[in-house]
């Protein structure tokens, strides 16, 4: 079915309903959902609001390969981008990952910092009469954020110093062997 390209290219600009105006609902659904999610992120730590760019990207773009697919007479499937069902969440989550743990741990720790050590600070400085307490506490997090960020990005990039097989090896027996 022909749809108006000037009305594609619109919703194509607003992340999910473009796949919308194409019948994708729950593709739509889902990044609008994701899209909304970055929005969230991206307010609490500022590094993270690139996230609602590559979502929006990606939604834009994808309007146009499910027009493509569609033309072609290959329709994609309409099913949720992310999480489709129970199955598919637990073969992204391994038993054993440390990295949503450790996600949860730093999502708990930022929030009592804003709930109970952030005011404290403020208190702090403010009796100590510092000049722009509000700047330096409000931009502990982001900074935190922005180290963190750098630490993973060495990481996967292989710069860390890495753990070689031959230091598990056990010393070489010299029996039989001339000295």
């Amino acid at each position: 079915m022909k749809k108006n390209a000037l009305l594609t290219f619109i919703f194509a600009c607003v992340p999910g309903a473009g796949q919308m105006y194409y019948g994708y609902m729950q593709r739509g659904l889902s990044l609008i959902a994701l899209f909304c999610g970055c929005f969230i992120l991206g307010a609490l730590a500022s590094p993270l609001a690139i996230t609602c760019f590559i979502v929006w990207m990606y939604s834009f773009f994808d309007t146009y390969d499910l027009i493509r697919h569609l033309a072609a007479g290959d329709p994609k499937p309409d099913e949720m981008l992310l999480l489709g069902n129970w199955s598919d969440l637990k073969l992204m989550i391994p038993r054993h990952n440390r990295l949503l743990g450790w996600g949860l741990v730093a999502l708990g720790a930022w929030s009592l910092y804003s709930i109970l050590i952030e005011p404290m600070l403020y208190d702090l400085l403010a009796l100590l009469h510092v000049e722009n307490a509000y700047y330096y506490i409000s931009s502990i997090p982001t900074v935190l954020i922005a180290v963190l960020l750098i630490a993973a990005g060495v990481w996967l990039l292989g710069l860390h110093p890495q753990h070689r097989d031959s230091d598990n090896l056990p010393p070489y027996p010299h029996d039989g062997m001339p000295q």
